[in-house]
């Protein structure tokens, strides 16, 4: 059985830093690279091949550290299958701040064999990076409680193009936390003219006060994005909206366990999607409605939207909205707001194609629902 190879026996006494050794290191031909607990410093990237394992001691006890503000940590090349991370803080930490194209884990978004598939990323920390994880396109690679902190742009950034034989992004994240980024804590995107993209999953994952949106998704009419899957977690104040669907795409299913203070809604669902179904936990005190939704065939199944409209903006202080073209089925729903809070104006914002059946309503600041309900409604307190 191969032995796995250790950059420290291949760092000369010489090198300013790393660099060299990890290239050393690889030209053993190895398939299996071990970091010992220490902090690692890089001038170039890391570059990882098909078939290769970079292992450190853990995260908060190895540091790989790039000090070229302009370069990626690691660069995982196109078509690189079975890549394997672990056990490391991935960072920059050089005399200048990084920039674009200074993100922690980069994989090239446009190349023409750019996908990547089955990679594993398990016990990450990736911070003070310009983006903390940005790649392409996958078939199937799963993250682990893999945490994205203090970037300077996104968290995790996942982008589609036609340009990729494959299109999806089939990148499905497990207890992973996205939090203090100056953009959103996980970002989709597709471009171009492609069928439709595919999406894996979050679950039970984590956003906290990044600086755009919790969770966004961006399609575009030629290149939808389809099949967001949103399973459990937390998603709390983050400055633009909790969760954010634009995606041109259809058959999402946004069911969130605890979703908070977002500066705008705690979750929007804007009339680029269709066959949404949205089944939450607790949606609280965000800034504008609860959820706001604005697509055909948006069901809402159960949850709990309390005292959202914190800033108190009139019409935009509602536990859920169903705006103009917003059509589907409310059931099951608790929407009220809270003694003394004094900002949720109605449980319910609706109109005549949203049938509403078995939810409770009572509580809010002006009333139950306002706007008209399909005829067949029932059993709904208000």
């Amino acid at each position: 059985m191969a032995q796995p190879v250790y950059v420290d026996d291949h760092r000369y006494a010489n090198d300013s830093d790393d660099t060299a050794a990890f290239q050393r290191a690889f030209d053993t031909g190895t398939k299996e690279i071990r970091l010992l607990a220490r902090t690692y410093v890089v001038s170039a990237p890391v570059t990882l091949k098909t078939k290769t394992a970079l292992h450190g001691e853990g995260s908060g006890v190895t540091t790989l550290r790039s000090s070229a503000p302009q370069s990626p940590v690691i660069l995982i090349e196109q078509g690189a299958d079975f890549v394997h991370i672990s056990g490391m803080t991935i960072e920059h930490d050089g005399p200048s701040a990084p920039v674009a194209g200074g993100d922690g884990i980069f994989h090239d978004t446009n190349g023409i064999t750019g996908s990547w598939d089955r990679g594993v990323l398990t016990d990450l920390r990736l911070s003070k990076n310009y983006i903390g994880f940005n790649v392409g396109m996958t078939a199937y690679t799963m993250l682990f409680e893999v945490q994205a902190v203090d970037n300077v742009s996104h968290g995790f950034n996942m982008v589609a193009s036609a340009l990729g034989a494959a299109n999806p992004l089939q990148y499905y994240f497990s207890k992973c936390s996205a939090s203090k980024n100056g953009g959103c804590g996980y970002r989709y995107e597709s471009r171009n003219t492609a069928p439709a993209t595919s999406v894996g999953a979050l679950e039970n994952c984590i956003t906290y006060a990044n600086g755009s949106h919790g969770v966004a998704a961006y399609g575009v009419q030629t290149n939808p994005l389809a099949s967001i899957r949103i399973d459990g977690g937390f998603y709390g104040e983050d400055r633009g909206h909790g969760i954010y669907l634009d995606t041109w795409g259809s058959q999402h299913l946004i069911r969130p366990g605890f979703v908070e203070l977002a500066n705008e809604c705690g979750i929007y669902i804007s009339d680029h999607n269709r066959e949404v179904q949205v089944s939450c936990g607790m949606v609280v005190n965000n800034g504008l409605d609860g959820l706001f939704i604005n697509c055909p065939d948006a069901n809402v199944t159960g949850g709990q939207f309390i005292a959202n409209g914190r800033l108190r903006i009139d019409g935009r202080r509602n536990g859920v909205y169903y705006y103009s073209s917003g059509t589907g089925v409310v059931t099951g729903v608790r929407s009220k707001d809270v003694s003394a809070a004094n900002q949720q104006s109605f449980g319910l914002v609706s109109n005549a194609e949203v049938l509403v059946t078995g939810s409770d309503l009572r509580g809010n600041m002006l009333a139950g629902i306002t706007g008209l309900t399909h005829p067949a409604s029932t059993g709904n307190r208000t």
